[in-house]
């Protein structure tokens, strides 16, 4: 079961509880911690915080759907940043994380990750009731941004070029465009993608077209209105690029769709 809250300038915060029985693994996509039990995390382009038991790890910003291994344990909590927001977090450019799962303390400062962990403990102790609760108390998104940046350097508010580039890739704009449009070279835009988002303008445009036909899926249109609607150049465009995002073919989504109820849906696309 998901949960989840939208913390203005800081993120979303989320909690799954993992299933009892978990669905055996496979080996279509290697993971670095070789876990004997794992499940499928769609990209979304966002980049996480993911404490799993004891184990703080950093989610990359990611264009291609990962393994992620599963602790049936205890909850699995995170914090979700929106695209190009997790590099003032991290403390780092973001570009050499896109598409992995790595311990925090590798890749940030150890003093951040060990504030980060504490703060993020309380959400995965105790009942689902007690984690809903406190991501409501007003003291706990202050504490957990101050663990995040000490300094309080961290938002996650508009900035204009980053703006611009989402509403450029939402309309299927080129990358020539987008620059002219912000007064930026495409070399300068492209640098700044890197850093802030993790990956290039083409691959937020992809990125965002899933996101898009996955929501469309969501809401009942088929296939072929589905490819048409979101962009793609075909249905084997629409077919290898979805299957690329979320691990599995729009078809079987589909299906999936039919026997999953919405309200259970958000846990297919939550955290790593």
């Amino acid at each position: 079961m998901y949960s989840e809250r939208a913390v203005p300038g800081l993120g979303v915060i989320w909690r799954v509880e993992q299933p009892t029985e978990p669905a055996a693994p496979s080996s279509a996509a290697p993971s670095d911690f070789s876990p004997s039990v794992s499940t499928i995390v769609p990209a979304d382009g966002c980049a996480d915080f993911v404490l799993r038991g004891d184990a703080l790890l950093i989610a990359g910003p990611s264009t291609q759907w990962l393994r992620s291994p599963v602790d049936s344990a205890t909850p699995t909590v995170g914090i979700r940043f929106a695209p190009g927001t997790a590099a003032a977090a991290f403390g780092r450019p973001l570009d050499a994380l896109r598409d992995s799962l790595v311990p925090a303390d590798v890749a940030i400062a150890g003093a951040v990750a060990l504030r980060v962990a504490s703060s993020m403990r309380a959400l995965a102790s105790g009942t689902r009731q007690d984690a809903t609760e406190l991501m409501r108390e007003r003291e706990f998104v202050p504490s957990l941004a101050h663990a995040i940046d000490a300094d309080g350097g961290v938002s996650t508010a508009p900035v204009p070029w980053r703006r611009a580039a989402l509403q450029a890739a939402d309309a299927e704009d080129s990358l020539s465009a987008l620059a002219h449009r912000i007064g930026f070279s495409e070399r300068q835009v492209h640098r700044k993608m890197l850093a802030e988002f993790g990956y290039g303008f083409a691959a937020l445009r992809r990125v965002r077209r899933g996101l898009r036909a996955r929501l469309a899926l969501d809401n009942g249109a088929s296939l072929a209105q589905v490819a048409v609607r979101a962009g793609y150049a075909d249905q084997s465009h629409f077919t290898r690029e979805f299957s690329r995002m979320m691990g599995e073919t729009p078809s079987q989504y589909a299906r999936l769709r039919q026997v999953v109820a919405p309200s259970d849906a958000g846990a297919a696309g939550s955290g790593a």
